[in-house]
Parts: C-alpha cells; structure tokens; sequence
C-alpha cells in the first residue's frame, strides 16, 4: 500500500474542504459580530493539516489500488468530520455535541443535538447547511473527479452511489460524468433556491433549506423546520424536489439525451414511483380513518412523508410520532428502503431491493424445477452472480448492524427497543428523525452521550455502506501485498 500517495490525497482533499470553510468565515467579516475566530481557527489548522500532508510531489505512480481507495474516502471522511466540528466546539458545545452535529451534517443524517437554533449566529447555520451538501455529494464527486486514476475500483468503491446498468458505459469517461454529476447538484441547488424564494422565503432562509433538499440531508435554520413557514407552496416545492432528489442522477442525463420516457423504462425508478405511491395511499388511508386530517390532508400529509422518509431527507410537516401505529410502522419500513442508487440517499437503496426480490423469486422457482438456470435482470441488462452475492451480503450484514446498533442504543441510552431501533434505523439510512425520545430531529440532545456514540457510529457506516468502513478493522487490510 501506497501510504504516502494515501496521505497526499488527504491533503489535497482537506484543501478543497478548506474552501468551503471559507464561506461562513466570510460572513462573520459583514456580519461584524466579533466571530472571526471560530471559523479562523479551523481554517487555519486545515490549511496546516493540509500542508503537511501534501508536503513534496504527488507520489501517484500508477493506478490507485482497492485498498487505498477505500483507506482515502474513509479517512478522509473522518478528518473532514473532525475539522467540521471546530466551529460548533469553538461556539461553546460539548466535544461529542460538536462532533455529533458535524457527523450528522457530513453523513446527511440531519439529526441535531442543539438546543435554540434562533440562539445560534448565521454563520454557524450556515456551516450546518455546507457540512450536508458536501456530504450529500460534494466531497465523493471532487474525490473521483481529482483522481480519475482510480477508474474501475472507484465505480466498486460507490456501486451504491453510481448506477449498476449504466457503469460500464460510464467508464470510460469517468472524469467528464463526475464533473457532470457535480454541476447537476450545484445546478439543483441553485434552482431549489430559486423556488423558494419565489414562494417567499429570503436568501438566507432559502440557499439553507435548498443545501438541505438537494443532500438529503434535512437541517433547517428554525426549531420547528418547515412549519416556521406555514406556507402549503413551500411544503409542495419541498415535497417534489425530494422525490427528484431521492432519483438516480444518472438516470436524469439519460433522460435528458434520450428522452423523458426513459425514466419509465427504469426497473429502479419504476419501483421507486410505486412504492411511494402505495405507502402514500396506505397511511393516507390510514390517518383519514382515524380522523387525524381531512381527505386532503390526509394525502397531502402522507406523501409528504412518505416522501421525505424513502428519500431519506427526514423533513417533517406534521408531528407523525402522534400517527396511528400503522402509519408509523409504514415510515419505519421505508427508513430500511431508501430511495435509488446514483443519489445521495442512505437506506439499502431501490436497485438493491430490486435484486433482492428478483433472487426471491428465482430461488423460488428453483424449489418447484431444480435443474432450471435464472438470469436475474433490471432494465433488460443481466446482472452478474458476483454483484448478486454482493448485495446479498450487504444486506445480511445491513440487518445486522441494524440489530447490534439498537440493542447498543437501549443498553447505553436507556431507551424503549422501538425507541432505539427508530434510532438506528434513522441513523443507519441517514434519515434524521424517527420515533418518541427523538421524534424531532433537534431531539438528540436528549440523548447520553453512549447513545450519542453509538448513533455515530452507526451514520458512518451508513454513509460509506457499511463495507468501505468496516473493511480497515480486518487484518488482512493491512497486510502488504
């Protein structure tokens, strides 16, 4: 392993995050409220740590490696996350509050530990809104963009960020489809901001709320979100540039050269349309049944939901811990599901789910004719035995540290067991918001700092998909080839 080349990388990453540190310091320049130095001090030890890193010529010789690959994106995750906590420590929170509130906004979980969010200076806000958006897309797209070299093991490295049916094609342009991407997701943000604030919100109110859409991130600058605004034309932008942000972005540039209809082609993106719908329909149903809403609130309420869970924003409308049980039980689920590949959702993702009920069926058949051969396809490609047991393992290994996270969270956090795993559940898809101790996203204060821990934990391996992470704690990780 190249661990010069590693560190160098880490560098050159840490600079680019440093940059965008720069906005909230500028701010405290006009703002003129004596802020300076919580967001000078980090910047200064990033361009410190940066430097050191980055010391001498870049030592890349050669194709980056698997293992090195995977050893860059999650260091440097965890460094971005440790500098990205300065400003919060420097404002006057606990070490774990600040590291908890940098986490959450880098791994776009949107749970919050802080208190008044009115008490918090702009600049502060704002970096809370930069953390998400960086971590919904920005860092992992400059990451390729800047290394190219990586080529194929990249594509391994975030199968579930790319889309399976279209990497191949993909590959030979890495670099100019990276860059894309990257411009797609300013370009969404730009034109979120513009939406609200054409339906009244001001910039500030409006740049935040879009950094919060388009990562899926789910942070806002008011204690009550979304409610502050009280506005059904805010809610129903919220609500449709969610579903468009929980869509494969790479799906979006095919539809674009070739044409709207091949959204509708797209095994994924079809089951993502249908399973949004029934779960709507099902809770809508639901709470009109139970009185809660109007026949039109009701709909409005559930997909507005259901939308922000399977997309994994976790915005909140209405106080749905209060729903009926069925209700609740119906956003629990689609915090596991997650919505498509190629986006900047957590959860197992639609393309999984896709094989995975694909290979149920085939097993199925397989018991009444044993000697018959299945091609397990999506969007009439054929995928490969080696992919298909890769998502099965993801997905024992997915139930898994789902299970051993809750149980943690109700042994250290004295929590009910649904309590604790609407935590994990919520932290491991990076949804944000889930059932009674933390009903609300700010709700995680309330936690002791053991849970605190424990739902880091479980963000970081939510974001980087479990195995990127868990795969430097094997031996043979560090073994020189």
């Amino acid at each position: 392993m190249n661990k010069r080349l590693v560190m160098y990388l880490w560098g050159e990453i840490i600079f680019i995050f440093t940059g965008y540190m720069l906005f909230p310091l500028l701010m405290t320049l006009f703002t003129n409220e004596n802020r300076i130095a919580e967001f000078g001090i980090p910047v200064l030890i990033s361009v410190v740590i940066g430097a050191v890193l980055t010391r001498g010529k870049n030592p890349y010789k050669g194709r980056l490696s698997i293992r090195e690959g995977m050893l860059v994106i999650s260091g440097a995750f965890i460094f971005v996350c440790i500098i990205g906590m300065l400003p919060f420590w420097l404002t006057g929170f606990t070490f774990i509050d600040a590291l908890f509130e940098s986490v959450s906004g880098f791994t776009t979980t949107g749970a919050s530990v802080l208190g008044d969010l009115s008490l918090l200076p702009k600049e502060l806000l704002l970096w809370r809104s930069l953390t998400q958006w960086l971590g919904g897309l920005g860092i992992i797209m400059v990451f390729i963009t800047m290394v190219p070299q990586i080529g194929r093991e990249a594509l391994q490295l975030f199968t579930g960020e790319l889309h399976g049916e279209s990497a191949e094609r993909l590959l030979p342009r890495i670099t100019e489809t990276i860059k894309l991407l990257f411009y797609f997701y300013s370009g969404f943000t730009f034109f979120i901001t513009i939406l609200l604030l054409l339906a009244g919100m001001n910039f500030f109110e409006a740049i935040n709320h879009a950094m919060s859409i388009v990562s899926t991130g789910g942070f806002s600058i008011y204690n009550d979100g979304l409610g502050h605004f009280n506005s059904t034309t805010i809610n129903l932008i919220v609500l449709v540039c969610m579903f468009v942000a929980g869509g494969n972005h790479v799906l979006y540039f095919k539809a674009y050269r070739e044409g709207i209809s091949h959204l509708f082609k797209d095994t994924e993106f079809r089951l993502y349309v249908a399973l949004t719908v029934i779960f709507a329909i099902f809770i809508a149903i639901n709470l009109f049944n139970n009185n809660f809403y109007s026949a039109g609130g009701s709909i409005f309420n559930a997909f507005f939901q259901t939308i922000s869970i399977v997309s994994t924003a976790g915005f909140a409308m209405a106080n749905y811990d209060a729903w009926p049980d069925f209700s609740k039980y119906c956003l629990f689920l689609l915090m596991f599901i997650g919505g498509c590949s190629g986006s900047t959702v957590g959860g197992i993702k639609m393309s999984r789910l896709v094989v995975l009920l694909k290979v149920t069926g085939a097993e199925l058949k397989r018991t009444i004719h044993p000697r018959m051969v299945s091609n397990i396809t999506m969007t009439e490609r054929a995928i490969p035995p080696r992919l298909i047991d890769g998502i099965t393992r993801f997905f024992f290994l997915y139930i898994a540290v789902f299970f051993f996270s809750a149980s943690l969270l109700s042994l250290v956090g004295d929590l009910s067991m649904f309590s604790a795993a609407g935590i994990a559940a919520a932290c491991l898809a990076s949804v944000g918001a889930a059932f009674e101790t933390v009903a609300t996203i700010a709700g995680y204060g309330e936690l002791t700092a053991g849970a605190k821990i424990v739902a880091m934990l479980t963000m970081f391996l939510g974001r980087l998909e479990i195995f990127t992470l868990l795969v430097l704690l094997h031996p043979d990780f560090w073994k020189t080839e």
